[in-house]
């Protein structure tokens, strides 16, 4: 049974905007579950959920399938009618997002919807790779950002939730999901900013400022203009969409840290930004790591206060370092991003695995260092560590607790030997949810959300989630992917993205194969029933599509 903690979120919801507010952030947290959590609780009954239960309007940062697809899925197998926009509306990898098309759609679907869900960067930007590439006015911006805080004011007053991110600083990538100079710049400008950020923090050492200077010399005026001038117009689009929490605009605002590291401009801009907010109310308002993950865990929050449900959730890490982990691509250890994720979810933190509702497992790297899937050493040999983590798994599921694994040794893709040990052990489908992939932040986000709502899930729904799961985060992420750009991509000159008709094609026959072949010997012949497409015309993402036999 679920339960409940009484008041709003039980004390309020702590901001956590950056490490350096980590250490009070915690110790609030304790303070606030030793007085909260011990309460008597009681569970709605299913004609309560069934009346709570209804549509929600929810604008995706882009098509891609974590953004949308997944997440919708996701929510309609636990009962709810999930309203999107149509996909010309929205950004892919060849197409800018419609924001001002995407603002009216949304003021015109939102009279029936018990809540919104909405990314701001797809209706002020576009999407998410929009807000990294724009050349959009200040004013237009402003004008955006204002639209979307007056919703409220328009229409019934639903729960509005909002998502925006904090414009990531990569240590490489190339267009179009950054600007062109990136590809050559795009070091340099990511360690201009780590080395702003810690004179800001500690300061510099002499030979750090003469890098400093040197790299201010050498990086061109324009570059420099163009990134910052930009990041300096999205900060600002942001501080009114945070006063926005203030004025009651919204129920709810959650900024996702894209791509970061402790040392970073992202990671600076994030520090600013939380400064902002001191004063506001925390029970609305939270920053942490990731941002493909935002969507999918601010619907769950919304699920959650529409039924006026607080699960509580227990978590636990992998030996070694654990929870002191700093995962790749990320600012903040992995034991506060799952703090923050799941106050974010509409959860509450427990101490006590006895009373919770949920067990969080989350599998990190033993030394504390996420190496990328596709890594040699991500072997599939289950070391002492794997098999205590397993052991782990099935003990909490032996004991009937909902069990969400948040896979997050490796970056971009599944623990090899954990997979083959959760099916060797015939445990893969008991869990609740589970989630691999991209970075430990869109990995913890996504399974636990999932495993929040999979109480709801009616039918095969759990079963054909986690199968998704596991073929996608594991067969493909951290197996297939290489071995088609080793055995296809490459030695056909095929480009990593932006693939013609005829390129796809191959493509996505040559991942359907791999995928089959890594798969069968784990999972029997499940990948037949499904066909592998990428969304994206690129191999970073595919999508698993249930093949319709009835037809």
């Amino acid at each position: 049974m679920k339960k409940f903690v009484t008041g709003l979120l039980a004390g309020g919801l702590l901001l956590a905007g950056s490490s350096v507010l980590a250490a009070n952030d915690a110790a609030e947290t304790v303070k606030n579950e030793k007085k909260t959590e011990p309460v008597t609780t009681t569970a709605p009954s299913q004609a309560v959920l069934s009346k709570s239960r209804g549509t929600m309007v929810y604008v995706p940062m882009d098509t891609r399938p974590v953004c949308k697809d997944y997440t919708v899925a996701t929510m309609q197998a636990a009962g709810w009618n999930i309203v999107v926009p149509p996909d010309e509306l929205l950004s892919s990898l060849q197409r800018e997002g419609q924001p001002d098309k995407l603002l009216e759609w949304l003021e015109q679907n939102a009279q029936e919807a018990v809540a919104i869900v909405a990314s701001a960067d797809a209706l002020i930007y576009g999407g998410l790779v929009d807000s990294r590439t724009h050349h959009i006015e200040p004013s237009v911006l402003q004008s955006r950002a204002e639209r979307l805080l007056s919703l409220k004011q328009k229409k019934h007053s639903p729960d509005i939730y909002v998502f925006v991110t904090i414009m990531r600083t990569p240590k490489a990538s190339a267009a179009p999901a950054e600007p062109v100079y990136y590809e050559e710049w795009g070091g340099k400008l990511f360690r201009q900013g780590a080395l702003l950020d810690k004179n800001e923090l500690q300061g510099l050492s002499r030979k750090e400022s003469k890098e400093l200077q040197a790299l201010n010399h050498e990086i061109p005026r324009n570059v420099i203009a163009d990134f910052y001038g930009r990041r300096r117009d999205n900060v600002r689009t942001t501080e009114l969409l945070l006063h926005g929490i203030e004025s009651d605009s919204f129920n709810y605002l959650l900024v996702g840290r894209d791509d970061t590291s402790p040392l970073s401009q992202a990671h600076k801009e994030a520090r600013y930004m939380s400064s902002l907010v001191n004063n506001f109310s925390n029970t609305k308002i939270r920053f942490f790591s990731g941002a493909d993950q935002l969507g999918l865990v601010l619907l769950t929050q919304a699920a959650n206060r529409l039924t006026y449900n607080t699960p509580l959730v227990y978590t636990e890490f992998g030996a070694g370092k654990g929870g002191a982990t700093v995962p790749t691509y990320e600012d903040d250890t992995v034991a506060e991003s799952a703090k923050q994720h799941i106050f974010a979810a509409g959860g509450f933190p427990s101490k006590n695995p006895d009373t919770a509702d949920y067990i969080l497992l989350v599998n990190t790297p033993y030394n504390g260092k996420t190496l990328e899937a596709s890594d040699v050493k991500n072997s599939g040999v289950a070391d002492k560590n794997t098999k205590a983590f397993a052991d782990r798994v099935q003990t909490w599921l032996e004991q009937g607790k909902k069990v969400i694994v948040s896979d997050s040794a490796y970056g971009n893709g599944a623990d090899n030997a954990l997979v083959k040990e959760l099916f060797r052990r015939g445990i893969a489908y008991d869990l609740a949810a589970y989630g691999g992939w991209n970075t430990s932040g869109n990995t913890l986000g996504f399974a636990l959300s999932q495993g929040i709502e999979s109480p709801y899930y009616e039918g095969n729904a759990a079963k054909d989630l986690l199968t998704v799961r596991y073929l996608d985060d594991w067969a493909y992420q951290a197996n297939a992917r290489m071995d088609v750009y080793k055995n296809v991509i490459w030695p056909n000159y095929m480009p990593n993205s932006g693939y013609t008709p005829e390129q796809k094609r191959i493509a996505e026959a040559a991942i359907k194969e791999s995928i089959t072949k890594v798969s069968e010997p784990v999972m029997g012949d499940v990948a037949k029933d499904y066909d592998f497409k990428l969304p994206w015309s690129r191999m970073f993402e595919v999508q698993p599509i249930k093949i319709d036999k009835s037809m």
